[in-house]
């Protein structure tokens, strides 16, 4: 008995989801925390930085861990290929650097904004370095170090806000980040030198990224824009405290979108390795996981909506009430959110990211062609009816596109 509950608890899946949950929950309670310590201007300024930081993220993954996602399955020389990509994250991470500093160098900036940008430049390292280190450490079925690393982060985060709970400024929270990020990424560089093999067939493998990242990095952009442009553009129109607030309340639901993303990242591999062997088996599985998330998602949104009030008021203070009904449609654009997921695996295992592309395009011109008509005549009401309108079309066009593939998740 002891040995089946002791098998059940250490068995990969339990493991992820533990991971997820305390990596979740790190994050969320830590943008809470930053959500009543900064002043809501300071807020609002962190979440831009965040979504910025998110760019970085979609690139170096575009054009690295997506195509180890779906290649790590047959590549035959892993250690050199563990080598190759982590150089190749490294070679990425250094030119978007040198294009900030290169920005910020002919553009007139005040010491302080410099000091910001500094502190911009080190989160975003720290954040992009731990990213990479978790889903290449996720996608080879090392829970374990995963586990560790994120111990070590909120450890280091909950050490240092400690220290200056005094003083904390949007500056050194940033600073804070980065260095808890780096810090913590420590055991996946010790994985990296300790099977470290000279990456002879560099070559190979870099043909193979870039022949799926073309299209991925395009996509990558696009798949930000899409995601973010009525979020950014609400900052615009609204004021900079609109779109902390609404950043705010997407901490909450960020909570399901890590949980989305760790699935599609744990679960991606496995999607493609039963693909290669039968593409029946893939679609079942496939399946099988939508329907356990579906009661997952289901239960956490219906508590979202109903108490969206409380939530709200408990998470950011008094001054957020007025926002209690973005916490309502954003519950609403999460549905459409996870019903995209299962489409977008069965995209990417068949590696059409031509497909992957376009539908984020037409999302994205969908954006620009209606954003200031719903930001202007309903406020953040069209944000978010903007983001919910995004999901539909790429879900429409992806599954068409399956269709025409012999791929039909849904009849």
């Amino acid at each position: 008995m002891m040995n089946s509950i002791k098998k059940i608890l250490f068995s990969p899946s339990v493991l992820v989801f533990f991971d997820q949950a305390l990596f979740s929950g790190t994050n969320f309670l830590l943008t809470l925390f930053l959500a009543q310590k900064l002043d809501i201007k300071s807020f609002g300024i962190f979440s831009s930085i965040v979504l910025f930081t998110y760019l970085g993220m979609s690139i170096t993954n575009a054009l690295i861990i997506q195509p180890f996602q779906v290649s790590i399955g047959k590549v035959l020389q892993k250690k050199e290929y563990y080598m190759f990509l982590f150089l190749g994250q490294m070679a990425l991470m250094f030119v978007l650097i040198l294009l900030v500093k290169l920005i910020a160098f002919f553009i007139p900036i005040s010491i302080d904004y410099n000091q910001l940008t500094n502190a911009f430049l080190y989160f975003t390292v720290g954040y992009l370095v731990q990213d990479f280190f978790r889903k290449l450490l996720l996608g080879i079925g090392q829970i374990l170090m995963v586990i560790i690393i994120d111990i070590m982060f909120l450890l280091l985060v909950v050490l240092f806000f400690y220290f200056i709970k005094n003083d904390i400024s949007l500056t050194n929270t940033l600073w804070i980040i980065g260095i808890s990020n780096i810090i913590s990424s420590l055991p996946g560089l010790f994985f990296i030198v300790k099977n470290y093999q000279k990456p002879v067939s560099w070559k190979g493998f870099a043909q193979s990224h870039i022949l799926q990242g073309k299209w991925l990095i395009s996509t990558a952009v696009l798949q930000w824009s899409s995601n973010n442009f009525f979020v950014l553009v609400s900052g615009i129109y609204l004021g900079i405290e609109a779109l902390g607030a609404l950043r705010l309340v997407q901490s909450f639901f960020g909570v399901i979108n890590i949980c989305l993303a760790t699935v599609e990242n744990y679960f991606l591999p496995k999607v493609a390795l039963l693909f290669n062997e039968n593409a029946t088996k893939a679609k079942k599985y496939l399946m099988e996981i939508t329907v356990y998330g579906a009661t997952f998602f289901g239960i956490f949104l219906s508590i979202l909506f109903l108490f969206s009030t409380e939530i709200i008021v408990l998470a950011g203070g008094e001054q957020y009430q007025n926002y209690a009904y973005v916490v309502k449609i954003i519950s609403i654009l999460y549905f459409f959110i996870f019903l995209s997921y299962p489409v977008r695996i069965a995209v990417r295992v068949m590696v059409l990211n031509k497909i992957f592309f376009i539908g984020y395009l037409l999302s994205f011109a969908f954006s620009i062609l209606s954003f200031h008509f719903l930001l202007k005549y309903s406020g953040l009401y069209g944000a978010v009816s903007g983001l919910i309108i995004n999901q539909i079309i790429m879900i429409l066009y992806w599954q068409s596109q399956l269709k025409k593939n012999q791929f039909l998740l849904w009849k």
